[in-house]
């Protein structure tokens, strides 16, 4: 299970820290004091000093400028910085389709710490990352910019290098959920928050501790989505990733229903891993208005949770 999840996010991350050129002038060494000039991302624990420009888009966890230029905020619990670092690297990055020039270890308010910074594959864009954390969690921050705005490019940096990070601070994991379901359909409970991503499994969060690396589970996403055909987009482009992470898919079918009164776009699938081990994928997209939300069930029982997690899908309401 921590590998799927792991998998799911690093997808993201990876396009979004590709780079290709040049040297960084981010700091070395970054050491911020909190104060009350720094505000907090919602859905995170942390926090920013940012022009008034940026405005919060809660579903996605970003500060946003405008469509050019933003930043996003992923932290992934009960995970390990050290074991990922080496996920984090050039040649990890590389082996994932990307050419980078730019790796640079440095040290975030006492934690360990990667920044990324070059061109992306879209022409005329600019990717930012910097990732830290410790044997609890993982911290990302992925910023985006067009490479001509240099000011937009100093800004992000400028934002990255005087956060902080408090690992203390009491978070209400659910804050940004902007939907209900039907929670005993399973008798799965809540396990963790990435973002803007909540992840049910059998036991909740005792799963997490038990570094089970197939487990049955089951997680809800938040995007933003302009319309249907944008949502439908969202969930092709998952599917599409899953053979980068080494799993193959096959006896897939898709169609387009309505749940809840609302357009929903449903994939199902059989999924056999690295190691050969088979299992099913149930997902569906729920849209309404300018967002989205994507439903995720793995089954690793056979099949023993795809009927549950089809109920469980078609029960949530935004």
């Amino acid at each position: 299970m921590r590998h799927l999840i792991f998998a799911i996010t690093l997808t993201s991350c990876i396009a979004l820290t590709t780079c290709s050129s040049g040297q960084s002038s981010f700091p070395d060494n970054i050491n911020i004091t909190k104060t009350e000039k720094l505000k907090r991302i919602k859905g995170t624990k942390l926090f920013v000093t940012s022009p008034d420009t940026y405005k919060p888009m809660e579903s996605m966890v970003r500060l946003q400028r405008d469509n050019n230029t933003y930043f996003q905020a992923i932290e992934i619990p009960n995970s390990n910085f050290y074991e990922y670092e080496s996920q984090l690297t050039k040649l990890a990055i590389e082996s994932q389709g990307a050419k980078v020039d730019i790796d640079k270890p440095i040290k975030y308010n006492g934690y360990n710490a990667i920044y990324f910074s070059g061109p992306s594959k879209k022409d005329g864009e600019t990717k930012l990352g910097l990732a830290f954390g410790d044997e609890t969690f993982v911290m990302m921050l992925v910023g985006v910019c067009q490479t001509s705005d240099k000011a937009a490019m100093d800004e992000l940096n400028k934002i990255f290098s005087t956060s902080y990070y408090d690992k203390s601070f009491d978070l209400n994991p659910l804050e940004l959920a902007n939907f209900k379901f039907d929670e005993s359909i399973t008798g799965f409970k809540y396990a963790a928050t990435m973002g803007n991503m909540f992840i049910y499994t059998p036991n909740g969060k005792a799963d997490l501790a038990t570094q089970q690396d197939n487990l049955s589970m089951f997680q809800l996403l938040t995007i933003e989505a302009p319309n249907f055909a944008k949502a439908k987009e969202f969930l092709d482009y998952t599917v599409s990733r899953y053979s980068v992470q080494g799993i193959e898919t096959s006896n897939l079918k898709k169609q387009d229903i309505s749940i809840n009164g609302e357009q929903a776009y449903e994939v199902t699938m059989e999924t056999k891993d690295k190691d050969n081990k088979k299992g099913n994928l149930y997902q569906v997209i729920i849209y309404k208005g300018t967002n989205a939300v994507f439903f995720l069930g793995a089954d690793d029982e056979q099949g023993k949770w795809l009927d549950k997690f089809r109920a469980t899908g078609h029960s949530i309401k935004m």
